[in-house]
């Protein structure tokens, strides 16, 4: 087909060449995978065989260069004006790779032959050896096992008489019990079906290590049973709720009672999952947990919508903050800066007073409005950084790390060890981003008293990641909650995170510092 596309050859079979290339493409893909690691659509088992798996990683080049080139002729076949020297040079490719792919398959075709050829002469051997095991157990229960037991027979069949009408009445009895046990485990099983398809639930041991997950849970949590199997609880951790949190949950459990909460869990691509969260302890004998069974109720659309909501009130207060924000740094920068600096040239258009009091005076007032002129345009710069708008986020938090230094009350040291640049983002992302960092570095010198302080910026994997770690005096989860306004400064990190649908981490220790770490995904603009 590569060469009646290259040759513009029609055929009657096919009116889309291009099209059907495609598709034989997809088909081929599909069954050379379904070889390899089995397909149940295909009705193809996976290979266990270290041998073939080796060959087939041998024949994955020739495979992928016959396969790739072979799209690229299909899609220019469907293009308006082909490209011809992109046909010839892809269906060389095409040729260069088919024998040796075809020569590889052969050899793969070969050892399953082999290895199967081989699984049956051990089919046979174990039959023969069996059959020799057989015929000398017949030998030995013959010599060793039926004589004396012929005797024994003998002496009991008058016992077994004697019991027949006592046999009788057991069995009936036997056979009620019999009835009555068969109704119950069809009854048991009957709830177990129901359970395992109208509820989401693991079992693990005393330890929280999972050893059963049923298809709900894997399927929300977006987890293989493989995966779970063997893992301690600690997988789904999406490290939103405090040590202190499940601390209690352990005391609650371990002495034998039923535990009860919310809780936000991390599925495996690393999206969240809320879910109402009951554990039951299975006591043993001597009334000791010895396994747990944990049944959950999915609150992630109630949440989501509960998120939602909280995200549209927030980026209206955010943007409305915004809008003020530059509104009165304009006011400020050409309203009263303005005035301010045209005050200044007044008085220094003043004569020269007559008397040093009177001089010493006037500098004390030049003195004055200068540093009210710089006051205002600090103030105007933090409400609305212009280095933000005209160079980006990487120049605007080297600029904040050197102002923060230089405007210090005390000796304090901002290193920034980030990236110089990296690029530019969507201003929801830039200003948002910016006002984090911001409001860590005011919490961190206000509040937790810090003197150095490290601002890391990097960018990776469409995902902006910065971390700020200080020296101060640290905090604990009660002291986030505290009147003096540093927890607002936490709640406002928070919220911001949770717009930008990043992930934050608080790692406080009390007198060593804090390090805040922000993953947001972004993409370059």
């Amino acid at each position: 087909m590569c060469l009646l596309i290259r040759d513009d050859l029609p055929h009657k079979q096919y009116s889309d060449m291009g099209k059907e290339l495609t598709t034989l493409l997809t088909g081929w893909k599909e069954r050379q995978l379904g070889l390899l690691h089995g397909d149940t659509a295909l009705k193809l088992p996976s290979t266990e065989s270290l041998a073939i798996q080796k060959m087939f990683k041998q024949t994955e080049p020739y495979f992928s260069q016959v396969y790739e080139n072979a799209s690229i002729i299909a899609n220019e076949s469907q293009n308006v004006r082909k490209d011809s020297l992109v046909v010839e040079t892809a269906l060389k490719k095409v040729i260069d790779s088919e024998k040796k792919f075809l020569n590889h398959m052969n050899e793969i075709v070969y050892q399953y032959d082999a290895e199967a050829r081989a699984k049956v002469l051990f089919l046979k051997n174990i039959e023969f050896i069996l059959f020799v095991v057989t015929i000398l157990i017949l030998i030995a229960e013959g010599l060793f096992i039926f004589k004396p037991v012929s005797r024994k027979i003998k002496e009991t069949i008058s016992e077994l008489i004697d019991a027949e009408s006592k046999s009788t009445a057991l069995t009936h009895k036997i056979k009620i019990a019999n009835n009555s046990l068969s109704k119950s485990l069809k009854d048991i099983k009957g709830i177990n079906y129901a359970l395992e398809l109208a509820t989401i639930m693991i079992r693990t041991d005393r330890y929280g290590v999972i050893t059963y997950a049923n298809e709900k849970f894997c399927e929300i949590l977006k987890y293989d049973k493989e995966e779970l199997i063997g893992q301690r609880f600690d997988i789904l951790n999406s490290h939103y709720h405090a040590q202190r949190f499940f601390d209690i949950m352990w005391e609650t459990i371990s002495t034998g009672n039923v535990w009860n909460d919310e809780i936000r869990n991390k599925a495996k691509d690393g999206s969240y999952v809320w879910l109402d969260t009951t554990i039951i302890p299975v006591l043993n004998d001597e009334h000791v947990p010895n396994q747990y069974i944990a049944i959950y109720t999915d609150l992630s659309e109630k949440f989501r919508q509960s998120v939602t909501e909280h995200k549209i009130r927030t980026t209206s207060v955010l943007e409305g903050q915004e809008h003020e924000r530059r509104k009165i740094a304009r006011e400020l920068h050409d309203g009263l800066g303005q005035m301010l600096t045209a005050l200044k040239f007044n008085i220094q258009g003043m004569k020269t007073p007559s008397t040093k009091k009177e001089q010493a005076h006037v500098e004390g007032i030049k003195q004055l409005i200068q540093e009210t002129i710089l006051e205002v345009r600090r103030i105007s710069f933090d409400l609305m950084p212009s280095v933000l708008n005209d160079f980006g986020l990487a120049a605007a938090l080297q600029h904040l790390s050197e102002r923060f230094t230089i405007s210090g009350t005390k000796q304090i040291s901002i290193e920034y060890v980030g990236v110089k640049d990296i690029g530019r983002f969507g201003k929801n992302v830039e200003i948002n981003t910016y006002r984090i960092v911001q409001e860590a570095l005011n919490n961190a010198i206000k509040y937790a008293e810090a003197t150095k302080i490290t601002l890391d910026l990097q960018f990776d994997s469409n995902r902006i990641q910065f971390s700020i770690q200080d020296n101060g005096k640290g905090f604990t989860p009660h002291d986030k909650k505290k009147a003096d306004g540093s927890g607002r400064g936490m709640t406002n990190i928070r919220e911001r995170v949770s717009l930008l649908n990043g992930n934050l981490i608080f790692n406080s220790i009390i007198e060593e510092g804090t390090t805040i770490t922000v993953e947001i995904p972004a993409v370059i603009v």
